[in-house]
């Protein structure tokens, strides 16, 4: 998907409603500290009329990515593809896909909508002199809209839009998927982060290693209907159990990662292989007894544990994902010890 996609930081200024459009938005003006304003476009409706999903995630703790939001900049920065730096929904989780809610994008009460929901935590931000972190594809071109003169965003590039998942589409959305391009907002408080992450429920998951619905692949309205979820996760009994993320003296060729079997059965994996946060690769070819771990070392030339945060994801022999996990840099902070992945 060849999209501008980077992070926005500002403040939060004020919002306007989009009732009875085909496709409507809440707007939000963000205002730098130098008085420069922006635009975010948050879908609060798909284009074929139904209503998109949401997950509030508060506080959201324990994510690589917010290591990376204090040297961000005011204003927009692009981002490489990353789990330290970029938002991906199925390859450095933030969330679980089966308690997302949905919501009509306008209501007759005063607090029945996703519109009014978001703007109640944009308010309560605000009000805090809390900051907004959102995720997305730039404006590349001045599209001339009212909202853009009254909001100040003259030119019509200072704004920011595809503020929700990006992969798992089907038919003819089919060419916007990708992966760590994910758009969603964080809003940071003065005493935590909250998490406000949005998809369409026709998206699928779980997804491959280009961002495209994987074979078996649900609808999130599915999942969220309680459909039996197909995720490789959670029909496998292979995961990732632990991590010895910063070992005493030089890391290379030190590391290891241990794998678990909760299976009251042997498991062999033949052909099955790690990928860390920068797309490095380590094979696997071992054979779990019932209810065992087996410990993976990192030679130094596949998969490496950087000490800043990332994430690690496990594939079988078809290169499906089977487990993913992330970490910060505050996990990695312990010399000499084993990480426990938080469940």
């Amino acid at each position: 998907m060849a999209i501008l996609y980077g992070v926005l930081r500002g403040r939060p200024d004020r919002f306007k409603r989009e009732d009875n459009t085909s496709s409507p938005h809440l707007q939000i003006r963000v205002l730098e500290d130098d008085g420069q304003p922006w635009r975010i476009a948050v879908n609060v409706q798909s284009n074929t009329g139904s209503h998109v999903a949401f997950w509030v995630v508060d506080p959201l703790v324990g994510h690589p990515v917010l290591d990376s939001l204090a040297g961000r900049a005011q204003g927009f920065t692009t981002l490489a593809a990353s789990a330290s730096g970029a938002l991906d929904y199925v390859k450095a989780p933030l969330f679980d896909f089966a308690l997302g809610r949905v919501l009509p994008p306008s209501g007759a009460a005063s607090a029945d909508d996703l519109q009014d929901l978001l703007s109640l935590f944009l308010d309560q931000c605000k009000a805090a002199g809390g900051e907004i972190f959102a995720f997305g594809a730039k404006f590349t071109q001045n599209l001339h809209k009212p909202i853009d003169m009254e909001f100040g965003n003259t030119d019509g590039l200072h704004g920011i839009h595809d503020i929700h998942m990006n992969q798992g589409n089907v038919g003819q959305h089919a060419g916007d998927n990708g992966v760590f391009h994910d758009g969603g907002l964080i809003l940071k408080f003065p005493d935590r982060f909250m998490g406000l992450f949005l998809a369409f429920q026709s998206q699928r998951v779980p997804t491959d290693a280009a961002g495209a619905a994987a074979p078996g692949a649900l609808d999130i309205g599915q999942i969220l209907m309680g459909m039996p979820s197909q995720t490789p996760a959670a029909v496998s009994t292979i995961y990732i159990e632990r991590a010895l993320i910063n070992p005493a003296g030089a890391d290379a060729g030190l590391e290891s990662i241990v794998l678990g079997n909760l299976a009251t059965t042997s498991q062999t994996l033949s052909h099955w292989r790690l990928l860390d946060k920068n797309g490095r690769v380590t094979p696997i070819d071992a054979t779990l007894p019932p209810g065992a771990s087996v410990i993976v070392p990192l030679d130094g030339a596949g998969v490496q544990l950087g000490n800043n945060g990332g994430n690690l994801m496990l594939q079988d022999e078809t290169q499906a994902q089977v487990d993913v996990v992330t970490y910060t840099a505050e996990d990695a902070s312990s010399e000499d010890r084993y990480l426990r992945f938080r469940r």
